[in-house]
């Protein structure tokens, strides 16, 4: 009996044992799983930030301080680049903070951040400069009409003679010579030098990196494909082209008025008699189009090659200032300075409806939410500052004015001026509702990020100096005896 006892209790003290276990095995899979799908996440979000996120380069300042050419670092360190000397043309690189190009009595300078914050002369008397899409290269023209390209270690000659630069990926540039529009590598041994088009017309642009659209000289649209080299003709008799650099797809149209739509492969055939075209929304699909019939304009909205709906007929004048907003609505200005509202139904637009009179046609900006606009404009400028995604109109301030309007890189804050004099006036912000004063008598600002607005203010009109500020949430002042302030091209441009 003992001994079955025992053996009992050896069974169930092994049982338990491999109960024990599973359950540790059973753990072990959970936390593994648990990991896995962190991972999996974590993996996610980095594809999302790197390929779908629009990258906010925190860019050093540069700025004028007392006839000098001044650089604040990331640490808020200040690098003095030129003393004393004609200083102009800033140009910032266009995916990092570590370069800077600027203009000293004609010749070209470079600043680099991690080289212990180096000035280096790369070229005098030049004319043009540009960074090529991953900043790996320098491109610039001298005087002469010498196109050189500059690798960070040696600048070098690589064409002479040019007329222009037309486009320039991450490792060619694509330029005017003679008449002839011609490739060649940003390697300066790398010599062989392409021609896409001995007749050249105009408007040379690039397509998702991968084709050059343009006119040729007797105004046929030809795709040329930088992975293959190939030249297609897409149509001839063609009066203008419109295109995103972001898809392969366009719209052009003919000189007789009948539009098209290039799907990536042939053309579709959209509409006959245009008399303008209003508003294009390539990746979209989307266009906005007048005809002219018996004294009177029509403005019509049109998906695709689908059926044309009209949104306003007879007309006694056209259309000039139409936008489309993000597939939901197509807003446009009538005769009397009234905002019209249409709301997109699939291939269809709903009935026009009055926004706001007396609207500032050139004051429109898109944000994320809807568009930015100024009303009521008096002599001096100064309006009523609204934002609309519909058929109404939500009032943010007012003595707002309009040439001082910025969107943020992300599309959700409005940065304007109020009050404003002619010298200075009060900065505000709004993200869609209620604005926040940032400081006053503000002469200028500059959008960084949104953590970093540079504004001068206290600005005197005798000596044209005023103090430099910094707000990041709190109010920091940086400098003094500071002119203007180089500018950043980091707003919206969704």
């Amino acid at each position: 009996m003992k001994s079955r006892d025992e053996n009992k209790k050896k069974e169930l003290k092994f049982k338990k044992f491999e109960l024990n276990a599973n359950n540790v095995r059973g753990i072990m899979t959970s936390l593994r799983l648990f990991i896995g799908c962190l991972v999996i996440i974590a993996f996610v979000f980095l594809i999302k930030n790197v390929f779908f996120t629009k990258k906010v380069v925190n860019y050093p300042l540069v700025y004028n301080k007392d006839n000098s050419l001044v650089l604040l670092d990331k640490k808020r360190n200040k690098v003095e680049l030129s003393k004393e000397d004609s200083v102009s043309d800033v140009l910032y690189a266009n995916n990092t903070d570590k370069y800077v190009l600027y203009m000293k009595n004609s010749s070209l300078y470079l600043y680099t951040a991690n080289r212990n914050n180096e000035v280096k002369k790369v070229l005098g008397d030049v004319k043009k400069y540009y960074f090529n899409d991953n900043d790996k290269y320098i491109v610039s023209i001298d005087e002469d009409d010498n196109l050189y390209v500059y690798n960070y270690r040696k600048n070098e000659k690589i064409v002479s003679d040019i007329r222009d630069v037309k486009a320039i990926t991450d490792d060619e540039v694509i330029y005017l010579k003679d008449g002839v529009l011609s490739i060649r590598s940003l390697k300066a041994n790398k010599d062989t030098i392409k021609k896409i088009e001995k007749n050249f017309g105009k408007d040379a642009r690039l397509l998702n990196d991968k084709y050059l659209i343009y006119l040729d000289g007797n105004k046929s649209l030809k795709l040329y494909g930088l992975e293959d080299d190939s030249n297609n003709k897409i149509d001839e008799d063609v009066s203008a082209y419109y295109s995103d650099e972001n898809t392969e797809e366009f719209y052009y149209l003919t000189i007789g008025g009948t539009l098209y739509y290039y799907d990536g492969s042939k053309s579709n055939k959209v509409a006959n008699d245009i008399y303008d075209i209003a508003a294009i929304d390539v990746v979209n699909k989307e266009v906005v189009y007048s005809k002219y019939d018996n004294d009177r304009y029509t403005l019509y909205f049109q998906k695709g090659t689908k059926e044309a709906s009209a949104i306003v007929k007879g007309l006694k004048s056209n259309i000039n200032y139409v936008y489309i907003f993000n597939k939901q609505a197509v807003y446009y200005i009538n005769k009397d300075n009234e905002l019209m509202f249409a709301r997109i139904n699939g291939t269809k637009v709903g009935k026009s409806r009055t926004v706001v009179g007396d609207v500032e046609a050139l004051s429109f900006q898109k944000t994320r939410k809807g568009y930015v606009f100024l009303a009521d404009a008096t002599k001096k400028g100064l309006g009523t500052l609204y934002i609309t995604n519909s058929y109404k109109a939500k009032k943010l301030d007012s003595d707002v004015i309009r040439t001082n309007i910025s969107i943020s890189n992300d599309g959700k804050n409005i940065y304007y001026f109020k009050n404003y004099s002619g010298v200075s006036g009060s900065l505000y912000y709004s993200r869609g509702g209620k604005p926040k004063l940032i400081d006053e008598d503000v002469n200028r600002y500059q959008y960084v990020k949104d953590n970093r607005i540079y504004y001068i203010k206290d600005y005197n009109k005798t000596t044209k100096y005023g103090d430099l500020y910094l707000y990041n949430g709190k109010i920091k002042k940086i400098d003094e005896k500071v002119s203007s302030m180089a500018r950043v091209n980091n707003e919206y441009k969704g």
